[in-house]
């Protein structure tokens, strides 16, 4: 396994060929991890998900500072975020032909593309943390972004909040 505090920074700089690929002349795609903080040392229990959550937006940088209110429910399946990720950057709003009426904005070559990179991202993510075991939308209010997306991975041991979002 790979540095799990270093995730966010590889993940940043493997992102940059996905960003390319969904940037569109108005509006500018974002994918990154918040901070990794460790699962040891979280109560277990119904809020377990949102203190790992709240543990991730206080260990400062983006996010520092957010107050995580609702309770976190886990998606049903622990691959969900893959499959969230897949279908945002190929069918799904960060999609810019979903945001412009020309249907022929990205080509099938490029979804193809952004399909691949987005399945590299996630074997990037759980080479730094270790196979994702629960995973949740975190919600919450994003200023200057048109669409957005957070959601909670948690592996045995590390937590982080993979951010998906678009802005102006």
């Amino acid at each position: 396994m790979l540095n799990p505090l270093a995730a966010p920074d590889a993940m940043s700089a493997a992102a940059e060929t996905l960003e390319d690929l969904l940037q569109d002349c108005d509006h500018q795609p974002f994918i990154e991890l918040l901070h990794v903080v460790p699962v040891a040392g979280t109560t277990l229990g119904h809020d377990r998900l949102q203190s790992l959550a709240q543990a991730v937006y206080d260990a400062g940088g983006w996010g520092s500072g957010y107050q995580v209110g609702t309770p976190i429910r886990p998606f049903p399946s622990p691959r969900a975020w893959r499959d969230i990720l897949r279908r945002e950057v190929t069918e799904g709003f960060m999609q810019p032909a979903r945001r412009w009426p020309a249907a022929d904005l990205r080509t099938p070559d490029e979804i193809r593309r952004a399909d691949e990179v987005a399945d590299g991202i996630a074997d990037l993510v759980e080479a730094h943390l270790g196979p994702v075991r629960s995973c949740g939308d975190v919600g919450g209010l994003h200023p200057g972004y048109i669409w957005w997306c957070n959601l909670l991975l948690v592996s045995d041991s590390w937590a982080t909040v993979l951010h998906l979002g678009v802005s102006d």
